[in-house]
Parts: structure tokens; C-alpha cells; sequence
């Protein structure tokens, strides 16, 4: 008989341009980020964030035992004999997106899809979570259907200024992309849910998850694989080596240029986790939930800073607010 699956959503916010890196270099980009082969939407692969959780939360954050509990024992190393391959009770899944930062004429605004919040809902489902609205598709009473199919408007959180069942569509820019775009009441409601359940709850991010609240956009399946290609952030890198000219070190160029890419500061995505034990869960959401953690490469350049967040079901969603108080 299968033991009963404890399941959880935890949520990652960027506080730094993120590299998880993928396995080949694509095309001009010899370090791109991992990304669906079935959509191109970046994710952060299950084996990355877990390794991730792994180090964060390695003894004496916890203690040993629990550690190898919820990680497994450590392989054995080249030439030193090793104990018994005991795997971990923790499963970790990929993080996928939740809401994108696209530049925009005031700075950024954030976009989601019907796809990105179809499989945030399909997941909260999966972790017991009803305090997100499950309404995914643009076809509510104050937009119109064609929406859905249409890579050229958007739904917005802004309805304050709109009082007409089905306002006037308005122009926007997001990224490189025209829009116009709608007020929409069911997306409001979810982006006011997302803010509250996904951003940290503390005093210095009250300003983000009250602008998540105002200034997100769906765009169609379309537009979003468009916008998460064009508008992460990609630089140039050089190795130096010191040659020694008449005994005067001088920097040179060892290696490059390269190319890395970069989820960018403010990306927010949700992964799925479980665990047969809830002690396990219980362990995470102490020492995680309102803290940063260290994601991904080149954190010796400032990158990889993310905020998290775990969310339990309907009977443990104060957990977080629960452990920050003990702290």
C-alpha cells in the first residue's frame, strides 16, 4: 500500500538575476537557462532546486539525521568507502513560471497565461490549496471569449478607473510587444491571491505585492513564450589570466566572450513538493519560508537570490506566518 503523499507549494521569488543553468549551449547563448522543450517557458529543474534546498538546509541548520532523512546519504567519494545509498523522502518537482517581469513604459509590470495560471491552479489542487482562484481563462462576464485566442490583446488588474461591464480596451507595451489591453475582475482577484500567497510577508515587500496586484497582465500562451525568450537578461562574460610582461602583471583575455542568460530579478515561480512525512514540510516552511536561498550559478557575481514561500492546504496555510512569529 502506497504511504499517503504530504504535498505543499513552494513559491520563488528573484531577489537577483537567476542562471539555472541548462546542460548545451543555444545558438549565440553559450550559457542559456533551462527551459520546457514543449513550450520554452524557463523553468528550474527539480534536480536543481532540491540540490538547492539540499545545501541550504545541510546540518547543523538541521540536525544530520534529519537531513539525510529528507536528502538521502551522501554519495561516496573516490577512494573513501561509503555507507549505505539511502535516498531522500523529499520530492522535489520543477519550478514553473507564475508571473514574468516585461519592461514596460512606467518600468515593469508582471505578465502571466491562461497556460502559467492553469498549471498554478492544477498544483494547488494537488497540495489541498483553495485560497487560489481557479478561474484560468480570460472568458468572464467583462471580457469578451475572442481574448483567448487573440496574440494581440491582454487582460489587465487595473478595473478602479473602469466602471462599464465591458471597458474600452487601452494600449500597452510589454516588452517589445503592443497590447491592448482590458480590465478584468477575475484576474484582479487572482493577482490580489498570488501577492498575499506567494510574496514574503514582511514589511519591505508590501511595495511588490501591492504592485502585483496592480500591474499584472495576461497575455495569450502565444505572447508569453515570446515575451520569456526576448526579455531575460543576457550578458557578456570574460575569464582574465595575468601574463607576466617583464615582470609587470598585465590582465588579459584568457577566454571569450561568453554569453549567460538570466531569469530577471522579480520573476516569481511555484514548484510542487512532497513529502511522505509532514514533518519534512513542517522543517521547510521553519527554515525557508521568508528567507532567501541560493539558486543556480554565478553566485560569486551577486546572482541567484531567491525569496520563498511555502504554502500548505486550507488547515496549514499559517504555517509561515506561524514560524516567522516564533523566530
Amino acid at each position: 500500500m502506497t504511504a499517503m503523499l504530504h504535498r505543499a507549494l513552494l513559491f520563488l521569488y528573484a531577489e537577483t538575476p537567476v542562471h539555472p543553468g541548462a546542460d548545451t549551449g543555444l545558438g549565440a547563448l553559450d550559457l542559456p537557462i533551462q527551459r520546457e522543450v514543449t513550450t520554452g517557458l524557463p523553468i528550474i529543474k527539480g534536480e536543481s532546486l532540491k540540490g538547492a534546498l539540499r545545501e541550504h538546509l545541510r546540518p547543523p541548520v538541521i540536525s544530520e539525521a534529519a537531513w539525510k532523512k529528507m536528502f538521502g546519504a551522501a554519495p561516496p567519494r573516490s577512494g573513501i568507502p561509503g555507507g549505505a545509498m539511502t535516498p531522500g523522502e523529499l520530492r522535489v518537482h520543477e519550478a514553473q513560471i507564475v508571473a514574468f517581469p516585461a519592461p514596460a513604459l512606467d518600468g515593469f509590470s508582471w505578465v502571466t497565461s491562461p497556460l502559467a495560471r492553469a498549471r498554478l491552479d492544477r498544483r494547488a489542487r494537488l497540495a489541498g490549496i483553495t485560497s487560489l482562484p481557479g478561474d484560468t481563462l480570460p472568458g468572464g462576464e467583462d471580457s469578451d471569449p475572442e481574448e483567448a485566442d487573440d496574440d494581440t490583446r491582454c487582460l489587465m488588474t487595473n478595473t478602479s478607473s473602469r466602471g462599464r461591464k465591458n471597458p474600452r480596451p487601452e494600449p500597452v507595451v510589454l516588452g517589445s510587444y503592443a497590447f491592448t489591453a482590458a480590465g478584468n475582475n477575475g484576474l484582479k482577484d487572482w493577482a490580489v491571491a498570488v501577492a498575499e500567497a506567494a510574496l514574503p510577508g514582511l514589511a519591505e515587500h508590501e511595495y511588490f505585492r501591492d504592485r502585483l496586484k496592480r500591474e499584472t497582465y495576461q497575455v495569450s500562451d502565444v505572447a508569453m513564450r515570446a515575451i520569456t525568450s526576448e526579455c531575460t537578461v543576457v550578458a557578456a562574460r570574460v575569464q582574465l589570466g595575468a601574463d607576466d610582461e617583464h615582470g609587470i602583471p598585465v590582465k588579459t583575455v584568457k577566454h571569450g566572450p561568453f554569453y549567460s542568460e538570466y531569469l530577471p530579478g522579480e520573476t516569481l515561480l511555484a514548484a510542487l513538493i512532497e513529502s511522505a512525512s509532514a514533518d519534512h514540510l513542517d522543517a521547510l516552511a521553519e527554515q525557508i519560508s521568508d528567507q532567501v536561498i541560493q539558486v543556480g550559478g554565478d553566485e560569486t557575481i551577486g546572482k541567484g537570490l531567491m525569496w520563498c514561500r511555502i504554502v500548505r492546504s486550507s488547515a496549514r496555510e499559517a504555517a509561515p506566518a506561524a514560524n516567522e512569529a516564533g523566530r
